[in-house]
């Protein structure tokens, strides 16, 4: 049960691309300061934020490292506590500058507009080491997930491998990208491109939006990686060609 609890609170914060995240104020000293922001994920699960170095959480951040973000889905209808959410307590601290170039390039795959951040405000990347999870997935369905049940295994695989990864794949199979989207979201688009892989997913960004498309199996290396994408797109095609038929028939 935690098992499947920790699974789905790591995929709704894989699918999701903007939370709440709350400092401890410097102004207002004992008090939280909140506000929206968007983020990614690594591969290990942990939240990548891009701050202005003006920004109020920039500067709480430096004073008290203390921060949670909260993720929700924003599309559903109805009662929201009748839907999943999850409250991801941790630490900030900036990204190390010997890995901040490859993840910033990673990051602005995701989140191409801010490329044009890099010489505003000194943007900086803050990363968050997770210390404990609050899952709720509705009503009666809540759970406290602990770091190591959190926390993902790193893979084989650095940030250029995976660079290299995405680059084959919108070069030399940008029809793949295009079926898993119609596979998995039903979402047709002329320029799919893919932005980011984990060990647990991928991301393809179409019409201005990421899209997280889960693997059947998580995957460890790059080889991996290559039978999982083959995988589906094998399906895909299989759906394109099964709903051709029952069109034509």
């Amino acid at each position: 049960m935690r098992e499947q609890a920790a699974f789905e609170a790591r995929t709704l914060v894989r699918q999701s691309s903007v939370c709440v995240i709350s400092t401890l104020s410097k102004n207002l000293q004992g008090y939280p300061f909140g506000s929206v922001s968007p983020f990614m994920t690594d591969s290990q699960g942990r939240l990548v934020f891009y701050i202005a170095g003006i920004a109020q959480h920039s500067r709480n951040l430096t004073e008290d490292s203390r921060m949670c973000a909260t993720v929700f889905d924003a599309a559903e209808q109805g009662d929201q506590n009748a839907h999943a959410r999850v409250t991801i307590v941790g630490d900030a601290a900036p990204v190390p500058a010997e890995e901040s170039d490859a993840l910033l390039e990673r990051y602005e795959r995701q989140y191409p507009e801010a490329i044009s951040y890099r010489q505003a405000h000194d943007f900086q990347l803050w990363r968050m080491d997770v210390k404990r999870v609050r899952y709720i997935g509705g009503f009666g369905h809540i759970f406290w997930i602990e770091q190591n049940e959190w926390d993902a295994q790193e893979p084989e695989w650095t940030l250029e491998d995976e660079k290299r990864m995405v680059e084959h794949m919108n070069d030399d199979h940008a029809d793949a990208n295009q079926l898993m989207l119609k596979l998995i979201h039903q979402i047709e688009a002329e320029h799919v491109i893919m932005t980011t892989i984990v060990p647990d997913g991928c991301y393809l960004r179409a019409n201005e939006k990421n899209y997280y498309i889960q693997f059947e199996n998580v995957c460890m290396d790059s080889q991996a990686v290559r039978m999982e994408l083959v995988r589906l797109t094998k399906l895909a095609r299989k759906e394109l060609n099964t709903s051709t038929e029952t069109a034509q028939d």
